[in-house]
């Protein structure tokens, strides 16, 4: 019965990050959660897990069941050693763990984590042996693509890409490719503040991002107040609460369910208060101005900068080249089948860039904080409510970063194509990305006009 028990808990981790396909795997070696973070890379890969993304995901996930320490190994000399191989270690060094987090991880000492790697010859400065001519390449695709990230996230995308280099070097391509843009960030730098939310999952800031919303495109995210753990971020053509509430779902999917939520006081966030209150019970949902929410108002202006302002300024060139009238319901349904999944896509990534970038402030990655966090203070541990409205506060908000007002409901554009214009879409036309995508979206505009 115990063994059927520990089985169901892995196959319910595995389904929990879609990874189910590769659970008769890991149920013929006996891989239970609180051994997962002992794999190397290799040996994930032959359990059927070969994404890196989904390697992390997996670790993390396996964190609250708990480790177990590595078994000891008779030695020649001396007491017996921890048998902690040079591929688990490799592994876990390249996904950008800290020494601290890995010792937890492991369950040993961080000097015993040192001495394993002086004795394999790791480090965590191996760098890719790249000239600076195809790093001017590749690092000029990203800023193409993302032009007003900084260096942190713009690393992390090289390493998401599999290229690390030195801080250096990467400054140095920076300034041969993007003076100005550097030279605006230096001038644009805040201060972070004073944050009172004790661990992650304790709180989770949710909102709707209206910068796009000119072409109807919403942007619906949560970031782990903790951590500043990026839980969901998705592009939508509605606000609904239902909309809502499935993209908090995606998020409570990967996560799990946190203790709080806080928001502001917009319809669109009804269905997820009625469904932490059935949750969590009273106090689970906690509403306010948008300038209490300004953990996941600061991230709003970083998505800007990273992705959006990018289709933002896009959009308003095929505006002003006549190409683009948002008052016209057939041209924003264009719009939205040419670049909604453009969208989501460069949000992902950089999603992805910006969990495991180094934060400033705490010199440590989103990540990593949740993970660490996980092990020292996991939910389920409650604090105080007698200052319920002033939890996940922080001391100031820039108000250029607040989207103020009340903001209308609107549904979906779905209906302006049908199933027969949505055929003769992807049967008559190859998607292209030339000249921006402008003009891919004339052709598809025409087909949809002629079905309409």
């Amino acid at each position: 019965m115990a063994a059927m028990a520990v089985n169901t808990k892995m196959l319910n981790v595995l389904q929990k990050l879609n990874l189910q396909q590769a659970f008769p795997n890991f149920e013929r070696e006996k891989i239970t959660p609180d051994i997962v973070c002992r794999l190397s890379t290799h040996e994930m890969e032959i359990l059927g897990v070969s994404s890196r993304a989904d390697m992390m995901k997996l670790r993390t996930e396996c964190v609250k069941y708990g480790t177990s320490a590595p078994n000891k190994i008779n030695s020649e000399c001396g007491p017996p050693k921890f048998d902690i191989p040079k591929s688990v270690l490799k592994s876990v060094l390249e996904n950008g763990f800290k020494i601290s987090d890995i010792s937890k991880l492991l369950s040993v000492s961080e000097s015993t984590i040192y001495r394993r790697m002086s004795q394999f010859g790791l480090s965590k400065m191996n760098f890719t042996q790249i000239d600076d001519s195809d790093l001017d390449l590749t690092l000029g695709q990203i800023i193409k693509e993302f032009p007003l990230c900084g260096e942190t996230l713009l690393q992390q995308m090289l390493l998401l890409k599999g290229i690390r280099v030195q801080r250096w070097r990467l400054r140095e391509c920076m300034h041969r490719l993007d003076t100005a843009g550097v030279q605006a960030r230096r001038t644009g730098r805040l201060h972070r503040r004073v944050y009172n939310v004790m661990g992650p999952n304790h709180l989770w800031h949710i909102d709707t991002n209206h910068k796009l919303v000119r072409w109807r495109f919403v942007i619906v995210g949560g970031i782990d107040g903790f951590s500043r753990l990026i839980t969901f971020l998705k592009c939508t053509d509605n606000n609904t609460s239902r909309t809502v509430l499935d993209c908090f779902f995606s998020g409570v999917a990967k996560y799990g369910i946190p203790n709080k939520v806080r928001s502001d006081k917009g319809l669109e966030n009804v269905s997820v208060a009625n469904y932490m209150l059935i949750q969590k019970g009273p106090n689970s949902m906690v509403t306010g101005k948008s300038t209490h929410n300004q953990r996941i108002e600061r991230l709003w202006r970083d998505v800007y900068e990273g992705v959006l302002s990018y289709f933002y300024n896009l959009f308003y060139f095929m505006e002003d080249e006549g190409y683009l009238d948002p008052l016209k319901l057939t041209n924003l349904a264009a719009l939205h089948f040419v670049f909604m999944d453009e969208i989501n896509r460069k949000l992902q990534f950089w999603a992805e860039a910006w969990a495991g970038h180094r934060l400033r402030t705490v010199n440590s990655s989103p990540l990593s904080l949740w993970t660490s966090g996980q092990l020292q203070n996991a939910v389920g541990i409650t604090e105080g409510e007698a200052n319920l409205q002033d939890y996940g506060i922080e001391g100031y908000v820039d108000q250029n970063d607040v989207e103020e007002g009340e903001r209308p409901i609107f549904g979906p554009l779905a209906h302006m194509i049908s199933d027969q214009c949505r055929l003769d879409l992807t049967q008559q036309l190859i998607r292209s990305n030339t000249n921006f995508g402008i003009d891919y979206y004339l052709e598809c505009l025409e087909v949809i006009e002629r079905n309409n």
